[in-house]
């Protein structure tokens, strides 16, 4: 296969189809659409990560906000999905990932079975990088690896968070600080967190901001929807803290305001429904190969084929039969 579009086509397909290696090439061959064994697409999907990766970076310029970076800093998005077998009904595995937020590429994934927990120390973490993830990374241990490696931290708090103390000594609760904010006011604490001593000390800020209440309580109907799920006794301090969005940050406030600290957080949301759709759509959650490399090739063609499929329906919108726009900002007033 000479082609690059050729071989673009084929594991697009492979990405989407379902079917196994084999099944791919055999179709393919019927189609038309290219001749090759399974043990070469194999070979071209462990080698066409970076190729898939800049593919879908070029897709994402086009699509995405950028998100308000300041010079110098890299901002990463860090998650874990779970990955089930063909008929399972739990999880067989873990696939842990980290998305650079201006370019929507993975650059880091890592697979685990079931004990694999979610945690910031996995990931190869470098000085200027800004880590956001969800509640599951706020335990102090991944806070300690990110600034122990010069990295910042962007991080979703629990109202049942790890012990932080003011500047003054005092004891800190974010749920109990953020109570005296009004709707649509922003609220920032330097805090420190407690650590044991010896261990790398972690200072930062907790930024809240109160949600509307339609918001608040659709938040609230989740939390009481997810506990009746699980049959499990709903604490009132749960129902209080989702009226909030609460933060930590280690990033300085001479880099980042609260408000702004609060905007960037807003990206790693986005991001997250992305990939709920994406697992919906083009079921993400379910992983045919265990090669690291051709699993990193797999999912970026996922990403790729779901990049597409935003950009066709989005072009859509704007079709017209005479194939152009028609500007209304000149429109004589007369």
């Amino acid at each position: 296969m000479k082609k690059p579009d050729e071989l673009l086509r084929l594991l697009l397909y492979h990405a989407v189809s379902g079917g196994s290696l084999r099944t791919t090439v055999a179709q393919a061959k019927v189609a038309g659409i290219a001749s090759m064994s399974p043990v070469a697409l194999f070979k071209r999907l462990r080698t066409s990560a970076a190729w898939l990766e800049w593919i879908a970076a070029g897709l994402c310029q086009q699509l995405r906000d950028v998100p308000p970076v300041p010079e110098g800093l890299r901002l990463r998005a860090v998650d874990g999905s779970s990955i089930s077998k063909p008929g399972s009904q739990g999880t067989d595995w873990r696939l842990h990932y980290m998305l650079d937020l201006r370019t929507l590429a993975c650059d880091w994934l890592e697979l685990t079975d079931a004990s694999g927990g979610e945690a910031i120390a996995r990931a190869p973490v470098k000085p200027g990088d800004v880590i956001l993830g969800d509640r599951n990374f706020s335990r102090l241990k991944d806070l300690q690896y990110a600034a122990s490696r010069g990295a910042y931290v962007l991080v979703r708090l629990r109202w049942k968070h790890a012990a932080m103390r003011t500047a003054g000594g005092r004891k800190f609760k974010a749920l109990e600080a953020a109570g005296r904010l009004r709707v649509g006011e922003v609220g920032a604490w330097p805090v420190h967190m407690v650590t044991p001593e010896g261990t790398q000390p972690v200072s930062g800020r907790v930024v809240v901001v109160r949600l509307p209440a339609p918001l608040a309580r659709l938040a609230e109907k989740r939390v009481r929807r997810r506990a009746n799920k699980k049959g499990r006794k709903i604490d009132p301090r749960t129902l209080r803290a989702a009226h909030f969005v609460m933060v930590f940050t280690t990033v300085p406030e001479e880099i980042l305001s609260a408000e702004a600290v609060l905007e960037l957080y807003r990206f790693r949301w986005q991001i997250e429904i992305a990939f709920k759709r994406h697992k919906q759509l083009l079921r993400l959650g379910r992983l045919p190969h265990m090669n690291p490399e051709t699993g990193r090739s797999w999912i970026m063609a996922k990403l790729v084929v779901a990049l597409l499929l935003e950009k066709l329906y989005r072009t859509a919108g704007s079709f017209s039969p005479w194939g152009y726009r028609i500007a209304t900002e000149h429109r004589d007033s007369a």
